[in-house]
């Protein structure tokens, strides 16, 4: 009786048991087919998700390069670190280990703590251009570094950047902004340019990039490469500019702390050289400019960072007196041949306005080309009290200054014309007879760039064609437009008193003529132009040529070559070099010899 009581309860617990076991596996089955089979894609999709990465490869931008073939922008291969970001990643043990292991520098390592804090899905670059030993060291210690990798990159590498620097400029890490600009997706490394040419064709050099998919393990390393496709090289950029001619007009330019040169093609307004002294590593940016060395850059006294060729505005001194000849002429107020006595002053009411021969009593009796030859203030003065200042604005704008020239670059300053829109501020601006005056010599409220004043050059012994200056070959083309109401023989007088000025005893830049003028020879005009005020006691006693090095005159040369059918046009200022004749017209025609030789 008492074994079928507990055969009974032992049966009864047995079923429960099996039935409990069987819901369990019923449960178990049912859970693995709705795992395997009903959400098999969704959850192979979350696997995929950990094992499986997408990667964008920067494309390589493309090459910039000069007239002759000659790369002045490249891309160099090297290593470089990555680390991918990690929930779990010790932030500062991983930091202080690539710290000792690769030396980061402040910057470097604060960048890659930035970066790895923000827990970005992008890798961070830890450091490119790795050496042997640094790689070597990086494997020893990859179990450490979860999500650490080494790979082949390409960065930018310039060549002679100081003196290419404003032009062809610099790319750097591309930000947030640059991103939503550019419409680009982020890349690690990725740079895009911030300055000169590599900004204005960023789009045209960057290319597009390409996608590998890669499998990764459970410390984030690459297992193998699924697939990928290939980024698309940028376009390469070819230029006007000859980098033989540009590292002589820099030579040239290096005797002095502070200058800017330009030559142009007269016919086409192609840029051969643009040269704005002293320039800047522009390889610095690429590889993440130190705090101390941009701090330098920014508050240098001769002001490195800025390209002064286009953004610099100075008065144009006498080199403006074309413009005044010009208009008078058009204006039929003058006689080529007429002469004007100059006394060494020309006075205005109770001011007198000075001529630079003053001490010696003045040029004498001059006419219109020994006027432009001399640099004779004085008949100029007389000009212009028969213009006013409003008839010497409308010739100016007609030559190009008080706008844009439109060249391939940005940040182009455009001078200052005075209009009367402009004067609308001033009340009787255009009445005053002191302003039409001081504009004659290119003094007052005038300002233009060194790349306007070679254009007024070109377009003055081109024939009055009107051309657009530029540095990319494809800008090349045949101007169709002449200055307005300009006629050849008014030109022809403006070219004979430019060759007289630096082949004629007498011409401002007699002293700068070649040593075999009959062989080869140049014309052009000097200026110089206050920075201050000079008052009486300081030009009478000289004492105008100890001031301090800020209080100097500007000096200026613009010319031409060769004297018949010439093909070079150029600009030249030092700044605060006092002498266009003594200082800027040497240095002009060395370039100018230059570009002879090397045949451009």
């Amino acid at each position: 009786m008492i074994d079928e009581i507990f055969s009974n309860v032992f049966k009864r617990r047995s079923f429960i048991l099996g039935l409990g076991k069987g819901v369990l596996l019923t449960g178990l089955l049912g859970r693995l087919i709705h795992l395997q089979i009903f959400n098999r894609d969704h959850y192979r999709t979350l696997s995929d998700k950990n094992r499986i990465l997408m990667r964008l490869i920067a494309p390589p931008r493309g090459q910039i390069i000069d007239c002759t073939g000659r790369v002045l922008a490249m891309n160099q291969n090297v290593y470089r670190c990555l680390i991918t970001p990690d929930p779990n990643m010790d932030i500062e043990n991983t930091v202080s280990i690539l710290q000792s292991l690769l030396k980061l520098n402040n910057y470097q390592e604060n960048e890659l703590k930035k970066q790895l804090f923000q827990q970005s899905k992008i890798a961070s670059v830890v450091k490119e251009r790795l050496t042997w030993n640094e790689m070597a060291a990086l494997q020893l210690q990859f179990p450490d570094l979860p999500g650490l990798l080494i790979e082949k990159a390409q960065v930018r590498q310039y060549i002679n950047p100081e003196i290419l620097c404003h032009l062809v400029g610099y790319v750097a890490q591309a930000s947030p902004k640059d991103l939503e600009d550019y419409h680009l997706e982020p890349i690690p490394g990725l740079r895009i340019g911030k300055n000169g040419l590599e900004k204005k064709f960023q789009t045209l050099l960057n290319g597009k990039p390409g996608m590998q998919r890669v499998e990764v393990n459970a410390r984030r390393r690459i297992v193998r490469i699924i697939d990928h496709t290939m980024p698309k090289v940028g376009r390469d950029l070819h230029l006007t500019i000859n980098l033989a001619l540009q590292e002589k007009v820099a030579e040239t330019l290096k005797q002095h702390r502070s200058a800017a040169a330009i030559v142009m093609d007269v016919e086409t307004g192609a840029i051969k050289a643009m040269v704005s002294h002293p320039g800047y590593d522009s390889n610095l940016f690429v590889k993440g400019i130190q705090k101390d060395e941009w701090k330098n850059l920014l508050t240098h006294e001769d002001k490195p960072l800025t390209n002064k060729t286009i953004t610099g505005q100075y008065s144009p001194g006498s080199t403006f007196k074309m413009v005044v000849a010009l208009v008078a002429l058009k204006e039929g107020l003058i006689d080529p041949k007429q002469h004007v006595h100059c006394p060494g002053h020309y006075d205005l009411g109770n001011h007198r306005f000075h001529c630079w021969t003053w001490k010696i009593g003045g040029h004498g009796t001059v006419n219109l080309e020994d006027s432009i030859a001399k640099s004779c203030d004085v008949y100029f003065y007389h000009v212009a009290m028969q213009l006013g200042a409003l008839k010497i604005s409308e010739m100016a704008i007609h030559l190009g200054f008080g706008e844009l020239t439109g060249i391939d670059l940005l940040g182009e300053k455009k001078g200052l014309i005075p209009t009367p829109e402009w004067a609308k501020f001033r009340k009787g601006f255009f009445k005053q007879k002191g302003q039409a005056i001081n504009m004659s010599i290119g003094q007052g409220v005038i300002l233009s760039t060194p790349l306007q004043l070679a254009r007024m050059m070109a377009m003055l012994v081109n024939g009055g064609k009107i051309i657009k200056p530029h540095l990319v070959e494809s800008e090349t083309s045949k101007p169709v437009k002449y200055i307005e109401g300009i006629e050849q023989s008014w030109l022809a007088l403006m070219h004979q008193g430019m060759v007289g000025c630096v082949n004629q005893p007498g011409g401002t830049a007699y002293g700068a003529r070649p040593p075999n003028p009959d062989e080869w020879s140049f014309g052009g005009k000097t200026g110089s132009t206050q920075v201050s005020r000079i008052t009486m006691q300081q030009r009478h006693d000289g004492s105008y040529a100890d001031l301090p090095y800020h209080l100097k005159d500007h000096a200026l040369f613009v010319g031409f070559a060769p004297l018949e059918k010439p093909k070079h046009a150029i600009s030249v200022i030092v700044e605060h070099g006092m002498s266009g004749g003594r200082v800027a017209s040497p240095l002009g025609r060395d370039i100018l010899m230059a570009a002879r030789s090397l045949d451009v």
